[in-house]
């Protein structure tokens, strides 16, 4: 079916926001070990630092959904892409100046600007797909990992070839804050819905908390693949399954490449055969191949099972916000939002998790209670369904 071009050009535009989200802070990851060296932490330290961007977000709580229903998804997106690009740029200003709480500072408030954008993007797949009538939010979230994948580029060139960092990081946030203006300036319109000055007071509700809980877990099932993939999987192949530390980087490239070609084919998956039944395939296939990460004995075994992790946890995200966002009762971006904070929250205990289960146990036994994480997001989709 023929779509108006207003639709067509909002796609790609969302496309292009959602790229562009996943550019600014992949260009300032690729200069990490820099950052480390100049800075002058110890790797404990530095963990600590870097997870302050986490933190940022996390402490978002409810803000997206209220900042999105004052000034709508275009004015949202640009602006508090704005305040990332500013944010990062300070924090590569503490960087050059070696001052770690300048840095500190301004990841925690590029995290906090983060969510918001974050939100602000979905909302409006979500709203290009209603109009487009049907499933389209994987392929967005698949731009997302281009523009990851760009931004980290262009941060390794920077880097190979002696461009100071805060003039790298600040002429990337130029760059990504015009992308993004341009980008959002194509959004559909939102929908009119009641203010929150029209409404009760109140948050969100026992009924609707109990219907979020599900689809914060299978997004948080699908994060942890990811998780894993960044700072485990190198840790993994080269420690207890023989690789070469030069080598083993290939279960997160792997991994990655997987899961782009799976929000690629995603929605037609999902088209074809329902969410649900998508959504029970995909936590399957997570579940399953976790476990084969977990105690394959050979790393070709492991490489292929972060292969099929990739694939697997590809649509877990998107559509949980899908889901989130159609629940009725609610305020308008509510469910995107609640989910999204309880899936960021969460990421924020993740890695010390996994690394003190490893410190008691071993890797093996903390991906395994990763994989149960999968299994128990699948068991909450298996029940009957409350109408």
């Amino acid at each position: 079916m023929n779509q108006p071009t207003a639709n067509r050009r909002a796609r790609v535009a969302t496309m292009l926001a959602f790229a562009t989200n996943g550019a600014l802070p992949a260009t300032l990851l690729a200069r990490y070990a820099e950052v480390k060296d100049l800075l002058g932490l110890e790797a404990g330290t530095f963990g600590v630092l870097v997870a302050a961007y986490m933190i940022g977000s996390a402490g978002a709580l409810h803000l997206p959904g209220l900042i999105l229903r004052r000034l709508g998804m275009r004015m949202t997106a640009s602006t508090c892409t704005l305040w990332v690009g500013v944010a990062v740029s300070v924090a590569a200003v503490g960087v050059a100046l070696g001052n770690p709480w300048i840095f500190a500072i301004g990841m925690v408030c590029a995290g906090l600007g983060d969510a918001v954008v974050d939100v602000a993007q979905n909302a409006q797949g979500l709203r290009v797909q209603a109009a487009y009538g049907r499933s389209l939010l994987n392929s967005m979230h698949a731009g997302w990992s281009i523009g990851a994948a760009i931004g980290g580029g262009v941060g390794t060139l920077a880097a190979i070839a002696g461009v100071p960092i805060a003039l790298h990081i600040g002429v990337w946030a130029a760059v990504c804050v015009t992308a993004m203006a341009l980008a959002s300036a194509r959004f559909l319109p939102d929908l009119q819905g009641p203010r929150d000055d029209d409404e009760p007071r109140g948050g969100i509700g026992r009924r609707a908390m109990w219907l979020l809980a599900p689809l914060a877990l299978v997004a948080l099932a699908g994060i942890s693949v990811e998780d894993i993939g960044n700072n485990w999987s190198a840790v993994l192949l080269s420690s207890e399954r023989g690789m070469a530390v030069e080598s083993a980087g290939i279960g997160l490239s792997v991994l990655l490449a997987s899961q782009f070609v799976g929000r690629m084919t995603g929605d037609r998956f999902i088209d074809a055969v329902g969410r649900r039944a998508a959504l029970i395939t995909s936590l399957s296939i997570v579940a399953a191949s976790l476990v084969v990460v977990a105690w394959a004995p050979f790393a070709w075994v492991t490489i292929v099972a972060f292969a099929f992790a990739g694939l697997g946890c590809a649509i877990t995200v998107p559509i949980a916000f899908s889901e989130a966002d159609a629940l009725p009762g609610l305020k308008p971006h509510t469910g995107v939002t609640a989910v999204n904070w309880i899936m960021r929250a969460a990421t924020v205990c993740l890695t010390p998790s996994i690394g003190g289960i490893t410190s008691f146990s071993s890797l093996s036994v903390a991906i395994t209670v990763i994989a149960a994480l999968a299994v128990l997001a699948l068991a909450t989709q298996l029940r009957p369904r409350a109408r």
